[in-house]
């Protein structure tokens, strides 16, 4: 196996890996440059007719010069999608 091989092999192990830990339930979180922090709540996973998987979720979204945050949602993403936009579990 080549180096790039197994940098190839590693991403996708870890990729699986993180699926698997989204849930109902669970909180992930994005920042952004200016930042603002996004947080999004799993609302349900599902597969399409095709059976890809999907996430429902609502989100939170706290600006950092704002007293209140506001909700928006629900939002749907594949679940491959989702696992790169947020990429932080929070609590």
């Amino acid at each position: 196996m080549s180096m790039q091989d197994s940098f190839l092999f590693d991403g996708i192990t870890r990729l699986r890996r993180r699926k698997d830990t989204v849930a109902v339930g669970a909180k992930f979180e994005r920042v952004h440059p200016d930042r603002t922090v996004e947080t999004a709540k799993v609302l349900s996973v599902l597969k399409d007719p095709l059976g890809i998987p999907h996430v429902r979720y609502a989100v939170t979204i706290k600006k950092p010069l704002r007293t209140n945050s506001f909700r928006e949602g629900p939002r749907l993403l594949a679940l491959e999608a989702f696992s790169q936009a947020y990429r932080m579990r929070t609590t």
